[in-house]
């Protein structure tokens, strides 16, 4: 192979991932992007969720992000995607107040919304 078709191809394979580069090219992933409150928001409900299911804090948050890791995973699979560390910054946060928030409203050492009749 000559150098002018070494270079040529070069050039080539270049020039195709660039296109597919600029094609998929990602948004910017802010700490404060659109999404973030939804992240926040579906983690703090699943967070308050798993309070309810066991008295351990750590199983807890682990219990609540399980749909946003699963949901980052999906990401990470889909075609001009990927897995953000942010979100998961926005998830564990979320998940973190929905314990705490869950055990303080519905525990028994906490606020404990009881009615007696």
């Amino acid at each position: 192979m000559t150098a002018i078709s070494k270079q040529l191809l070069i050039l080539t394979l270049l020039a195709g991932t660039a296109g597919a580069t600029s094609a998929c090219e990602r948004g910017r992933d802010d700490w404060l992007g659109r999404d973030k409150a939804a992240h926040f928001g579906a983690s703090f409900a699943f967070g308050v969720a798993g309070s309810r299911l066991t008295t351990s804090p750590w199983e807890a948050v682990g219990l609540a992000l399980i749909p946003g890791v699963a949901k980052e995973l999906y990401d990470a699979g889909q075609d001009c995607n990927r897995f953000s560390w942010r979100d998961m910054g926005w998830n564990v946060a979320g998940a973190v107040a929905g314990v705490g928030g869950g055990y303080w409203m519905f525990g028994p050492s906490g606020v404990s919304w009881r009615v007696q009749f």
